[in-house]
């Protein structure tokens, strides 16, 4: 798909399905989020996701340095570092709850297990020595005992999943990133077209040659409308998908009161994995 074949969506349009993605948030946590470390998480990504989006959309309003007069500027590399950011929480989503076959709940509960493990054995490479504060080294020295127990469930419950030695004890060395990023999007639903974004996305997270190239077609006057409206677009279609995923894993007997007429336009539009 050629983003010339995209309708580019405005301001208004965006903010059309991002209040349909706020509205149908409010309305159905608490029917998924239960009193629970896994539930805990999935709220507080899902409000990271919508926060980053909102974020964008401010930004995208325009900024300036008040020590400087006529300084306007639209930052459209650091909407794209909150898209990048927004497109990895839904990634990251997607393989931890709405994965295809996530009726198995064994499979569920080591998938998070590993998440939590590598989130521990992440926080371990801090220099203990200059850690000023008692209270975060007794809790870093107590979280090195829990990734030690979780270490030995997911050997355990690796083992009972049939899955293969070498790739649990690469599990065991590389935690949650045993499994790049790139591989978890090809799992994911995205439309082709939407998953080749994520690599120009990296570029402005980055310093390498490929952003300052990236940076200096933004400075191109005639792309900066089509390229705010083209951001305007991802983050609504991100928005659609995060909306159906949220419907579809809703128990049946829940019924939603929000309207999702943007939500559904733009996945009868675009959401077709095609050649692009």
């Amino acid at each position: 798909m050629d983003y010339m074949e995209i309708e580019y969506i405005t301001k208004n349009e965006f903010q059309n399905i991002l209040k349909e993605a706020a509205l149908l948030f409010q309305e159905t946590y608490r029917f998924y989020y239960q009193n629970s470390e896994e539930g805990r998480l999935l709220y507080l990504s899902i409000k990271k996701l919508l926060n980053h989006c909102n974020s964008a959309s401010v930004i995208l309003n325009g900024t300036y340095f008040e020590a400087i007069e006529n300084s306007d500027q639209v930052d459209h590399s650091s909407v794209k570092v909150l898209l990048r950011s927004a497109l990895e929480i839904y990634i990251t989503l997607t393989s931890l709850y709405w994965f295809q076959g996530n009726e198995n709940l064994r499979e569920k509960e080591f998938r998070f297990t590993v998440f939590k493990y590598s989130g521990l054995k992440s926080r371990q490479k801090l220099n203990h020595n200059d850690i000023s504060s008692d209270e975060l080294r007794k809790k870093i020295s107590k979280e090195a005992i829990e990734m030690k127990n979780l270490k030995k469930v997911i050997e355990s419950k690796g083992a009972e999943l049939g899955k293969r030695k070498a790739h649990i004890n690469k599990i065991i060395e590389k935690g949650w990133q045993a499994k790049s990023i790139t591989s978890r999007l090809e799992e994911t639903s995205l439309p082709k077209f939407f998953k080749m974004q994520y690599s120009y996305l990296c570029g402005y997270s980055h310093s390498g040659y490929d952003s300052y190239t990236q940076l200096a077609e933004d400075e191109n006057g005639i792309k900066k409308r089509v390229n705010t409206e083209m951001l305007y677009f991802l983050m609504s279609f991100l928005l659609a998908k995060l909306n159906q995923a949220l419907l579809f894993n809703l128990n049946e007997n829940v019924e939603v009161k929000t309207s999702l007429n943007e939500t559904y336009r733009l996945l009868n539009k675009y959401d077709i994995n095609q050649p692009c």
